[in-house]
């Protein structure tokens, strides 16, 4: 990986509180996974910065190898890797997804 590609990525995870790498945008995902984590984003009613990866392929490889996560969609918080789809559904459904987003439940 590049260190502008390197330095690109962090901008991204740095630049928002909450960062979701997906297959398409959040109102419009395009696969199952990434419409799943969209839902439940949207059920907390947080502000999210949505980044299509199917737009650049470039940023869809090197965001890969950055975090050691081959799939996607990928959460990030604050800068930080929450996971995938899976993980994501698990603290939801054990209450721990909105602690994570700083939301009060």
């Amino acid at each position: 990986m590049t260190d502008q590609l390197k330095q690109r990525i962090e901008d991204i995870i740095h630049g928002s509180p909450v960062v979701l790498f997906m297959k398409g945008q959040i109102d419009m995902p395009v696969c199952g996974f990434s419409a799943r984590v969209a839902d439940v984003l949207r059920a907390h009613n947080i502000e999210v910065t949505d980044i299509n990866i199917l737009e650049d392929e470039e940023l869809r490889q090197g965001v890969k190898e950055y975090a050691d996560w081959p799939t996607f969609p990928q959460l990030w918080v604050r800068g930080e890797l929450v996971g995938g789809c899976d993980i994501v559904m698990e603290m939801e459904e054990a209450g721990e997804l909105g602690k994570a987003l700083s939301i009060k439940n």
